[in-house]
């Protein structure tokens, strides 16, 4: 999923940014914003935030549970898992249209939007799925 989460560390703040290609200023602030919110919501620590920055998402989800919340949180502030933990396809499919072909997209839905036992886990995993087999096309 083209909503590719990289966090950058700059100066005291977090930067989560979603890579979109096309993200404009204001998408970008907005993203900085749920991360920090997201941030307060879980309880995520710093050293979690680094190892998924750095790519590290096995160690980062087996650190705690507040990882798998944080990406539910900032999910749900995009609209990509609504108040129930259920994925929002048809959001999550118009995000990733300017950066893939429907064909794509549809692989993606098929293997990485997998409802799980609850929001975090199944927001963990479409992350992580998307991390493992996407990221890098």
């Amino acid at each position: 999923m083209q909503f590719t989460i990289f966090f950058l560390l700059t100066g005291a703040s977090l930067v989560f940014l979603a890579e979109v290609r096309s993200f404009t200023l204001r998408q970008q602030k907005m993203v900085s914003i749920y991360a920090l919110e997201c941030m307060a919501e879980s309880g995520i620590d710093v050293a979690s935030v680094t190892k998924l920055r750095d790519g590290d998402v096995t160690a980062a989800s087996k650190a705690n549970r507040s990882v798998k919340c944080f990406m539910k949180c900032f999910f749900e502030k995009e609209g990509f898992i609504d108040g129930d933990g259920q994925l929002q396809l048809e959001n999550i499919t118009v995000a990733l249209e300017k950066d893939y072909e429907r064909g794509t997209i549809d692989e993606m839905l098929v293997k990485c939007g997998v409802q799980k036992e609850d929001g975090c886990e199944t927001a963990y995993h479409a992350y992580e799925c998307y991390h493992d087999h996407y990221q890098n096309q």
